[in-house]
């Protein structure tokens, strides 16, 4: 299968509703595939917070109503913050009965409450051992972060450095939340504390966005990306029934999966986009992945070996700490990024000699991840 267009809105606090972003990130990846839109034959919508933050549901529908001329299957799929992977991961499933369809990530979330939005993302958690607790994801995820420190030696400053990698990485990226905004070391270290050890910089910010991709069964042009491997993967809802706080073993198994799907291994990666919904999450999944033993992502870290053009490059694009994280969107717009550097018009960000980059997008606190792998020519 082929990613033959990719679109994307731009990612912050924005005033467009729903239907304005689903049409403004369609009508950008339709472009961009030379495909007459009227050869898209099913459409599949990641989105998580539709009905919370919106009273909006049956989002197929909306689609649908922006498009009176294609009567075709639309349906929308919710796995939390992975919901833009699954909604891929099933498109792909589905294209045997297909020649062209479109795979739409989207949520709108700036108009909620601080407290309300808590509230709404915190539904990804169970609602006994973490909703009526109080945890809600910088609580999980500081638990995360604790233990990692406690097993592998991690420090604060460990985390700083992602978040300023990825803040730098976004001012090289147009549509990133946090395009133009300059932070040093001093500012995200002495940033306000969120929940011990995470400070403000550790957390992605609420954003509102779409992205879109038009995903063909043959090659349609030379700019076309190849998607050599899809997986989808589950686990326990909450970190009170896992044995280890800091590994997701949804994201293990997925990996896993598509590297034997696409006959690699972790050292045959050139680059990736993976979820850092937080600076930890980050560090965790290096080491999920396999690009470096339990505990050894500090090192990575720590030596600038996943900066721009060093030798594995993380989050180009800015990651979701800095390009932003609109819930829905964010998977597919992952997979936006790395056809765009396979494509090699990344300009700034662009990552020299990259020919297989991998997407890692989870949801919840690691209860589901996909993982996409893709080659370029």
């Amino acid at each position: 299968m082929y990613v033959s267009g990719i679109g994307k809105t731009k990612f912050g606090i924005l005033n467009a509703s729903l239907p304005e972003l689903a049409y403004g990130a369609m009508a950008k990846a339709v472009e961009d595939s030379g495909i007459d839109a009227e050869k898209i034959e099913a459409i599949y919508i990641g989105n998580f917070l539709g009905g919370s933050f919106q009273n909006q549901l049956h989002l197929n529908s909306i689609v649908a109503s922006l498009l009176p001329k294609n009567k075709i299957p639309i349906v929308r799929m919710e796995s939390a913050c992975a919901s833009g992977g699954a909604a891929l991961h099933y498109a792909l499933e589905g294209m045997h009965k297909f020649e062209n369809v479109l795979v739409l990530g989207i949520e709108k979330m700036s108009d909620a409450s601080t407290s309300n939005a808590a509230k709404y993302i915190g539904a990804a958690g169970d609602r006994i051992l973490d909703q009526a607790e109080g945890l809600i994801f910088p609580a999980n995820y500081a638990l995360i972060a604790g233990q990692h420190m406690l097993k592998y030696g991690t420090t604060s400053n460990d985390l700083a450095l992602v978040a300023l990698k990825n803040h730098e990485n976004a001012n090289f990226n147009e549509n990133a939340h946090f395009y133009g905004k300059k932070v040093n070391l001093e500012m995200i270290e002495n940033s306000p504390m969120v929940c011990s050890p995470l400070r403000l910089y550790d957390c992605s910010p609420i954003s509102d966005g779409a992205a879109a991709l038009v995903i063909s069964r043959e090659r349609k042009s030379a700019r076309d990306v190849e998607i050599i491997a899809s997986a989808f993967a589950t686990d326990t809802i909450s970190l009170a029934q896992r044995n280890d706080a800091t590994t997701f073993d949804a994201a293990k198994r997925a990996a896993e999966s598509a590297y034997k799907e696409a006959g690699i291994s972790a050292k045959d990666v050139d680059f990736a986009e993976v979820h850092d919904c937080f600076t930890i999450a980050e560090m965790v999944a290096m080491e999920d992945l396999g690009f470096c033993k339990k505990g050894e992502s500090k090192g990575l870290i720590r030596s600038g070996a996943t900066k721009l053009n060093a030798e594995l490059p993380i989050n180009a694009s800015g990651g979701l700490k800095a390009s932003g994280h609109p819930i829905g969107a964010t998977g597919v717009s992952q997979i936006c990024e790395i056809a765009i550097q396979l494509r090699g018009e990344a300009e700034k960000r662009q990552i020299k000699g990259a020919n297989i980059g991998l997407a890692h997008n989870v949801g919840g606190i690691g209860g589901s991840c996909a993982v996409h792998i893709l080659r370029g020519k």
